[in-house]
């Protein structure tokens, strides 16, 4: 037989034949990879699924939901239990709400090993809180396993062992009561906080489904079952000493979630600062020591690196792109990273009313969703300002004066020198041009001015208001009205409108846009505006922001009482915060019109601007929401007048 007639492959059959094999394989792995994420999510989501049922057989036998932890007062400092100077009081903690859904996840037995006469940290509770529990497992944690039990370490230098859990109860999106009036809490709230020195009992939650030693039934919750967050993933602490992700144990981050809205620094799933910034946690420093901020921040697990206590953690996962959340409704949604935060703060909040989420709340949840741009009022183009104008100022029929601001151009949203505060990523420096004269109100809307309009006072600043023991005045009717919703303010202005005084005088009222209070508040001031760490006793304008020392007393003043700014503006930055038109949305600063920017088209929350004397940090670059439906005794607001032909 010749060469040519013998049978076999030659070396470059064998070559590409490789080829084809590897590509045949570099292909297919995507694809394995693909099938192995979908059976991992399909596991995960059967979890929640679960978990759901169980939750509601709970209610269907007790008549509320569960708590999401039980806690002791022994050893406790009652009325000083939020004054940051200790760590969590762990040792406290009991059952929590996963140990009261075992009956109904057919785990009868171990929820007989459990004793809960005595704290979960307890030795007689050891071999329960170890259990690998399949159902508090997603397949998509890679540090969920039995070599990276949680090791709480006690007072006395025991350590106790806990296995790890990937499901955490929904506490609410509001961060932890301290004092209202701050930064991250300067308006309503719907945390609380009770409790009895003589009986020792106490609760404690947020505006979520569950808190400690509190529970809540359905009827309680006005958010709709489909639209508030039940149950979400939390991912299991990424070493030892990390207390999150543990499905025994009742405490933030470990198996409920809290804090995790617009008011904190932990604002959405896999949520962090670019500076790192996130989870509050119990031995957050010794983590950051011993694992590194680099690490924590790759990995998506950043925690607040001076915090030592379980205050603030929000859905975590290991699922591409975002992570799953049961509903109150059973349903279960996978959530992007990029939702809106205005979102994710009111899907967890259960005052939330139903009506503001619209047809588009399922594509909103996968991200990025654009709301677009508001329609420009209808009066900006009637009452264009341009040529002569006759009056630089004006007071109207309830006594609110009006100042003509000048048409112009500034760079909004730049911050403080110097400051120190984080700030949404979205918060970015942009030019915007206002390019007609407005009537601004020089002063906050008085109560007395309200009361006129609306034929009430609803003022916490007032004789017979909530923080009555904080007034120093005789007369507090001149002080800005506060404790207004945003939809109340948009009323007044409406009924100020619909005076027949104001209607003769061809003139219609409004809150100013985000954009108009920046200006106003700036004055014509360009770049950083300095970061004063003191209260400088020269100064006569009222403004506390960006001063560290807040003046006494801390109650509301009448309005005018300090100097007004160079645009004639009293208060922008003193007596209290301010409601304005625009809703809050991510990235609108990236997008908005450079001319006339009206703020979104649609949204959640709408934004606050201005500061409260009790309050201290930084001036012109806050950029805070708050739910419009209720009020908050440290929010008031001041309206534009525009005239109609």
């Amino acid at each position: 037989m010749s060469n040519d007639e013998r049978s076999g492959l030659g070396l470059r059959d064998v070559i590409v034949a490789l080829v084809v094999l590897n590509l045949v394989v570099f292909l297919g792995l995507p694809a394995v990879e693909y099938a192995r994420e979908a059976a991992r999510n399909h596991t995960c989501t059967n979890n929640l699924s679960r978990l759901g049922v169980a939750l509601h057989a709970y209610h269907d036998q007790y008549a509320c939901l569960p708590p999401a932890a039980v806690w002791g007062s022994e050893g406790l400092d009652l009325p000083e239990l939020f004054s940051h100077k200790d760590p969590t009081p762990v040792h406290v903690t009991r059952e929590n709400w996963v140990q009261l859904l075992l009956p109904y996840l057919g785990e009868e037995e171990l929820a007989s090993q459990f004793d809960r006469t005595v704290p979960v940290v307890d030795p007689l509770n050891a071999a329960a809180r170890t259990f690998e529990l399949t159902a508090m497992h997603c397949p998509a944690d890679t540090f969920n396993r039995p070599d990276n039990h949680y090791q709480l370490m006690l007072a006395g230098g025991e350590s106790v062992s806990f296995a790890r859990g990937n499901y955490a109860i929904n506490g609410g999106s509001e961060y932890v009561p301290t004092q209202f009036g701050t930064l991250s809490n300067p308006g309503p709230t719907e945390n609380g906080y009770h409790f009895s020195e003589e009986t020792r009992a106490f609760q404690w939650y947020g505006n979520g489904i569950a808190g400690i030693n509190k529970s809540f039934a359905l009827d309680e919750i006005r958010n709709g079952t489909e639209t508030m967050v039940a149950i979400e993933e939390v991912r299991a602490g990424i070493a030892p000493i990390d207390p999150r992700g543990v499905w025994a144990f009742g405490q933030i981050g470990g198996s409920i979630t809290w804090g995790h809205g617009v008011t904190g620094d932990d604002g959405g799933p896999n949520f962090q600062l670019e500076t790192g910034r996130a989870d509050d946690i119990l031995g957050g420093p010794t983590l950051v020591e011993q694992i590194g901020e680099e690490v924590l921040f790759n990995e998506k697990m950043s925690v607040c690196p001076y915090c030592n206590e379980n205050f603030q953690a929000t859905a975590r996962s290991q699922h591409a792109g975002g992570v799953n959340v049961l509903m109150l409704s059973g349903a279960v949604h996978f959530v992007s990273d990029n939702v809106e935060p205005t979102l994710w703060h009111v899907m967890h909040a259960r005052d939330s009313p139903p009506d503001i989420f619209t047809d588009t709340y399922a594509q909103e949840l996968k991200g990025n969703y654009d709301y677009g741009e508001a329609v420009p009022s209808g009066s900006a183009a009637e009452t264009s300002l341009d040529g002569a104008v006759e009056q630089k100022a004006f007071t109207n029929s309830v006594g609110l004066k009006f100042q003509l601001v000048p048409a112009g151009d500034f760079e909004m949203g730049v911050p403080d020198k110097d400051q120190f505060l984080p700030f949404p990523a979205d918060a970015i420096p942009h030019p915007v041009t206002l390019t007609k004269p407005f009537y601004m109100g020089v002063c906050e809307v008085t109560q007395q001015q309200f009361q006129t309009v609306m034929g009430y006072n609803p003022s916490g600043h007032a004789l017979e208001g909530q923080l009555k023991d904080v007034i120093t005045i005789s007369d507090t009717f001149q002080c800005p009205v506060e404790n207004v919703s945003w939809d109340e303010a948009t009323k007044f202005c409406q009924r100020l409108s619909d005076l027949p005084e104001e209607k003769a005088a061809s003139r219609r009222y409004r809150l100013p846009t985000e954009a108009e209070w920046e200006y106003c508040c700036r004055a014509g001031t360009q770049g950083e505006i300095a970061f004063n760490k003191e209260w400088d006793p020269q100064d006569d304008s009222g403004e506390i922001a960006g001063k560290m020392t807040p003046p006494q007393p801390v109650s509301t003043m009448p309005v005018g009482s300090y100097s007004p700014n160079a645009f004639g503006m009293h208060d922008m930055c003193g007596n209290v915060f301010e409601w304005v038109a625009d809703y809050r949305a991510q990235g609108y600063y990236n997008r908005s019109s450079e001319r006339d920017p009206p703020g979104p088209a649609a949204g959640y929350l709408r934004v606050i601007r201005g500061w409260h004397w009790v309050a201290t940090g930084p001036n012109c670059k806050v950029y805070v929401a708050n739910p419009p439906w209720v009020g908050s005794p440290y929010i008031g607001f001041r309206v534009v007048c525009e005239t109609v032909e």
